[in-house]
């Protein structure tokens, strides 16, 4: 039988993921705990593992002090002796069977952060696996702040090792306040557990006051309260197959940080999880503060994994809060000025995914106040400023393919219009400039 087209797509696909390696980050010392994972999920993956160390040493400054001084034979010497420190490792671990040949080793000189997520994006990277060092308040602070500036800048996700770690994780604690960056990290996850493995999902939340007792405040609270069972399961639904882990889910009332990290404590967690960064306040409070205090405080590896593509958000957004999709092309200039009546005056944030330039955000804060659909051209308009109508913005789309709203009954959420050349969102903020799902 002759394979399609569709066939021949994914048999590339998947030998392009297969090639996508592992990439550890060793200093001049320790690595074994990440050094173990790191195999161990190469070898889940059928991928390479390619061990990377950064130099970093101590600047020599000539008379002007704004001027370094480099010395060519001193980085070399320094270059050399880590490559051989990282080989003795290796071998001494038994990461190097014998009659095989040893993992790829680039040892290079930077800023550890930066060079870690340029080498990753070289690669191509499936996952950064980054030693942590032992729990102690002195290693954590340095460690976890170079994670974090880790995770903020690589292409692909940073799994923080401690040195005790030397197998898969089989209790997991995932952060979540049911956002698409929520869901993209619990799918990461999944892929790096044992079989069998307990998955906590934990969402913290805290009740909307006011300085006088509110009856329509009461009724928000107990609905938002209600609503948490159905959020859950549409969230372990959004995150696809998992027959190889059990879910708990857990709701609590405070502060994100402290309540994920209690939770850690309270079941031995030997992995915790957040996404690196939201799209407003909320989130940022959540998913930000959450994964930077993970580093400092958890007992266990951290798992930081960054925001997914546009074209994956929306699916999980439509997933979570649901879509409402505009089939016919002739309806969609109606709709499009339907949306810009309903949202005139609300800032907006603007994010173009396009295929041959990437993704990038193109404005943050203006309000949308046109939008049209010439159906002989097929061409979208899509006209903002802001308040004082003293800027202006308009983005021409050409070939549109599709025309879909995200929200809820009470309004919208985002705009997701998608061409041959790429994709565009337009995410509705509420006034004080946070993405309006994130009170939904």
């Amino acid at each position: 039988m002759s394979e399609t087209l569709s066939d021949l797509t994914q048999r590339a696909t998947s030998r392009r993921a297969a090639r996508r390696p592992v990439l550890v980050a060793i200093g001049a010392s320790g690595g074994a705990g990440a050094l173990q994972v790191a195999r161990t999920i190469a070898e889940r993956y059928s991928a390479d593992m390619v061990v990377t160390s950064v130099v970093e040493p101590p600047p020599l400054y000539t008379f002007e002090s704004n001027r370094l001084l480099l010395l060519p034979w001193l980085l070399e010497q320094l270059i050399g002796e880590r490559h051989a420190s990282v080989h003795d490792r290796l071998h001494q671990l038994g990461i190097v069977p014998p009659g095989l040949a040893e993992p790829r080793v680039d040892v290079r000189y930077g800023n550890a952060a930066e060079t870690i997520a340029d080498v990753a994006r070289e690669l191509d990277a499936r996952l950064i696996v980054l030693g942590i060092g032992p729990h102690s308040l002195r290693h954590r602070l340095f460690s976890a702040g170079r994670a974090w500036t880790t995770g903020r800048r690589a292409p692909c996700p940073l799994l923080a090792v401690g040195e005790g770690m030397q197998e898969l994780p089989r209790v997991a604690v995932i952060a979540t306040d049911f956002s698409p960056e929520s869901i993209h990290a619990a799918k990461v996850a999944l892929t790096l557990l044992a079989d069998g493995a307990i998955v906590h999902l934990v969402h913290a939340w805290s009740r909307v006051e006011a300085v006088f007792p509110s009856a329509a405040l009461a009724t928000f609270n107990e609905q938002y309260a209600a609503s948490l069972p159905g959020r859950f399961a549409r969230m372990i639904d959004a995150i696809g197959p998992a027959d190889h882990v059990r879910f708990q889910t857990l709701a609590l009332e405070g502060r994100p940080a402290d309540l994920v990290l209690a939770v850690a404590h309270s079941v031995r967690a030997d992995l915790a999880v957040a996404g690196t960064h939201g799209r407003g306040a909320l989130e940022r409070w959540l998913l930000g503060s959450t994964s930077s205090a993970l580093l400092r405080g958890a007992e266990c590896s951290v798992l930081l994994a960054p925001r997914p593509p546009i074209a994956k958000r929306m699916e999980l957004m439509r997933h979570m809060s649901g879509t409402f999709q505009v089939e016919e092309p002739a309806a969609w200039d109606a709709e499009l000025r339907a949306v810009v009546e309903r949202n005139h005056d609300r800032p907006t944030a603007l994010e173009v995914d396009d295929r041959t330039l990437g993704a990038q955000v193109q404005e943050r804060g203006l309000s949308l106040v046109g939008a049209s659909y010439d159906p002989h051209d097929r061409r979208v308009a899509l006209m903002f400023s802001d308040a004082q109508r003293r800027v202006h913005l308009t983005r021409s789309l050409a070939r549109i393919r599709s025309v879909a709203v995200t929200g809820d009954p009470r309004d919208d959420h985002a705009l997701w219009i998608e061409s041959d050349d790429g994709a565009t969102l337009v995410t509705f903020l509420d006034r004080s400039g946070d993405a309006s799902s994130a009170n939904a």
